[in-house]
């Protein structure tokens, strides 16, 4: 997969996450607030219900654990905010 040249790619990239595998290799992945923020993306393009699925699992399962301030910034950046708030209403968070 390319990457986008601007400044949320950017900004992902330096949030990526390292985790360990059982073998010993390590993987980085996505942080759970871009993960977040990219599924509203892709569900706004693509109208998957998969994707507000996921956005709303995800906002339960991490809960307290995800930074909101972060989450509002990039939302309001992303012209998403309406969907973000409204996945928090749904979530319950």
């Amino acid at each position: 997969m390319i990457a986008r040249d601007d400044d949320f790619a950017r900004i992902q990239f330096e949030r990526k996450q390292q985790y360990p595998l059982p073998d010993g290799t390590e993987v980085y992945l996505v942080s759970p607030e871009d993960l977040v923020l990219n599924k509203i993306l892709w569900g706004q393009s693509s109208r998957s219900e998969k994707q507000w699925r996921d956005v709303l699992a995800i906002l339960k399962t991490q809960g307290d654990g995800l930074d909101y301030a972060y989450l509002q910034t990039w939302a309001e950046r992303l012209g998403i905010l309406a969907s973000l708030e409204q996945s928090r209403i749904e979530a319950g968070v």
